[in-house]
């Protein structure tokens, strides 16, 4: 995204035809109820050019003897969706402020369409190979539960263990000790293998491509796709491994791609579902080498690789081992970032791995258990309860850290520290809004039963990463001292 005052902002790409309406229609509604205060009296104006939206507008604001004016256009067309303003002076540090607000509040709003426009899409998950594939009748609450579970730096695992040793510490007593810590290290023996249970679509070197086919639907259409997600699924693979065939040797066009919708619309069509090429999304992406490409830079073996069927952009990684671990990536994440993107997140999970984070978390855990039967048991009895809203607490905060490290060691092994900002602030684009905005919400990001840190803080600390000179020997001792800061300066920022 260009930031310079005097430049078009390109806020989103590849908006579908039917979206560039409805899009239009929801920025309308949601900027002039919002803002409706700061725009000038008779200046919003909307103009439709033949599938593109251009919104005009002047805003204005005063604070105490300053004053900024604005003159603002929005266009939204099936290639971006670009913000200009039009007297912009960059002496202007008000206007400038102005301008800065407006570009985040309607990129926010941006987001929140996305968003809202995928709970009605649906994603096929299409790999190479027999089964190696993914409909969305086949996502379970199972599935569901353990993509909760295993997200980030697998802290939530060692959570619920200790939340379990609550209800064993009544029923079976002190040997509750050895079961709990005998269960968290069979997890952690076997954790690459549970992370593979997310999914169906496995990359790997012989083959690597993933392809995700979002299909968007009214919402009285979903129910009926799930029904029939599983037949379509088969022959939607054969027409996309024949895809992978022709990319692979270097035949990827736009005609290869009319091609395969056309396909598409007529399998569904079988199945009594209208669609239209506009409605019908294609991603095809070299997922392993994107993976191998960074665990190259890691000097580490390249994990396993899961694709789980989520439009949430996400990816997480464990193992007891570099040669014994795996990462997975969802649906989402291969929709929204890109390929260097994708990478400085692969770089994230990598950090994971090479900081063992898995193993340290399990040591924390089993200190604490065996702390709460030997060591400090009349404080857990007094305490009741509260004493486990402390250790969540605990181990939260250490998740914070690690995850804090994890960006560390990405911004600094692959030399792309403003790469993994523009990723985060994909990945958590609503949340990061309100925080920049909100001293409250910055504030209360810190005390999220989350092991993530708020995304604020993560984006801005990239900075710190920039030009030569950075290294990971002392990966771990800068990122608990930043989240000391981070925390600490939270309360102080207005």
């Amino acid at each position: 995204m260009s930031n310079r005052p005097g430049n078009p902002v390109t806020l989103r790409s590849d908006i579908s035809p039917d979206d560039v309406s409805a899009l239009a229609q929801f920025f309308e509604r949601q900027y002039t109820q919002t803002y409706g205060v700061y725009i000038e009296p008779g200046s919003f104006r909307k103009t439709d050019l033949a599938g593109t939206v251009i919104f005009s507008w002047n805003l204005y604001i005063r604070r105490e003897v300053l004053h900024a004016f604005l003159q603002c256009e929005l266009k939204i067309s099936v290639s971006s969706v670009e913000l200009s303003f039009k007297n912009l002076e960059e002496s202007d540090t008000l206007a400038t402020e102005l301008r800065n607000r407006t570009i985040d509040g309607i990129q926010n709003m941006v987001s929140v369409f996305v968003q809202r426009t995928r709970i009605n899409s649906l994603f096929f998950v299409l790999g190479v190979g027999e089964k190696h594939s993914e409909a969305p009748s086949q996502q379970s609450m199972r599935r569901g539960l353990l993509r909760r579970v295993l997200s980030g730096n697998t802290s939530n695992v060692f959570l619920l263990i200790t939340f379990v040793s609550f209800i064993l510490l009544f029923t079976i007593g002190l040997d509750a000790l050895f079961v709990l810590i005998a269960v968290q290290f069979v997890y952690l023996l076997y954790s690459d293998r549970a992370i593979l249970n997310m999914g169906n679509v496995r990359p790997s070197s012989d083959n690597p491509y993933v392809s995700i086919v979002s299909v968007r639907t009214k919402p009285d259409t979903v129910k009926f796709l799930r029904q029939h997600g599983r037949k379509m699924l088969s022959e939607l693979k054969e027409e996309v491994d024949n895809l992978h065939v022709e990319i692979s040797a270097g035949r990827s066009s736009p005609e290869l791609q009319d091609r395969l919708k056309s396909s598409i619309i007529s399998i569904l069509s079988h199945y009594g579902m209208k669609v239209t090429a506009e409605e019908i999304g294609i991603k095809t992406r070299n997922v392993y080498e994107i993976v191998e490409r960074a665990a190259r830079k890691f000097h580490q073996p390249v994990p396993k690789i899961v694709i789980a069927n989520s439009i949430v952009s996400n990816a997480s990684a464990t193992g007891v081992s570099k040669r014994r671990s795996s990462m997975m990536i969802t649906a989402g994440s291969l929709e929204d970032l890109s390929d260097d993107e994708l990478e400085s997140t692969v770089g994230h999970e990598l950090g994971h791995i090479k900081g063992h984070d898995s193993a340290i978390l399990f040591g924390v855990t089993s200190f604490q258990f065996v702390g709460l039967f030997y060591l400090w048991y009349p404080l857990v009895l007094y305490l009741g309860i509260f004493y486990f809203v402390i250790v969540f607490a605990i181990i939260f905060a250490i998740g914070k850290v690690l995850e804090t490290r994890a960006d560390t060691e990405s911004a600094i092994v692959l030399k792309t520290p403003e790469t993994l900002a523009s990723s985060l602030s994909k990945i958590g684009s609503i949340e990061l809004y309100y925080e920049k905005y909100s001293a409250f919400r910055r504030v209360m990001a810190w005390f999220r039963f989350d092991p993530h840190p708020p995304v604020y803080f993560r984006v801005n600390r990239m900075s710190e990463f920039e030009g030569p000179g950075a290294n990971t020997a002392h990966a771990m001792l800068i990122s608990i001292k930043d989240c000391v800061v981070g925390f600490v300066s939270a309360f102080g920022k207005s």
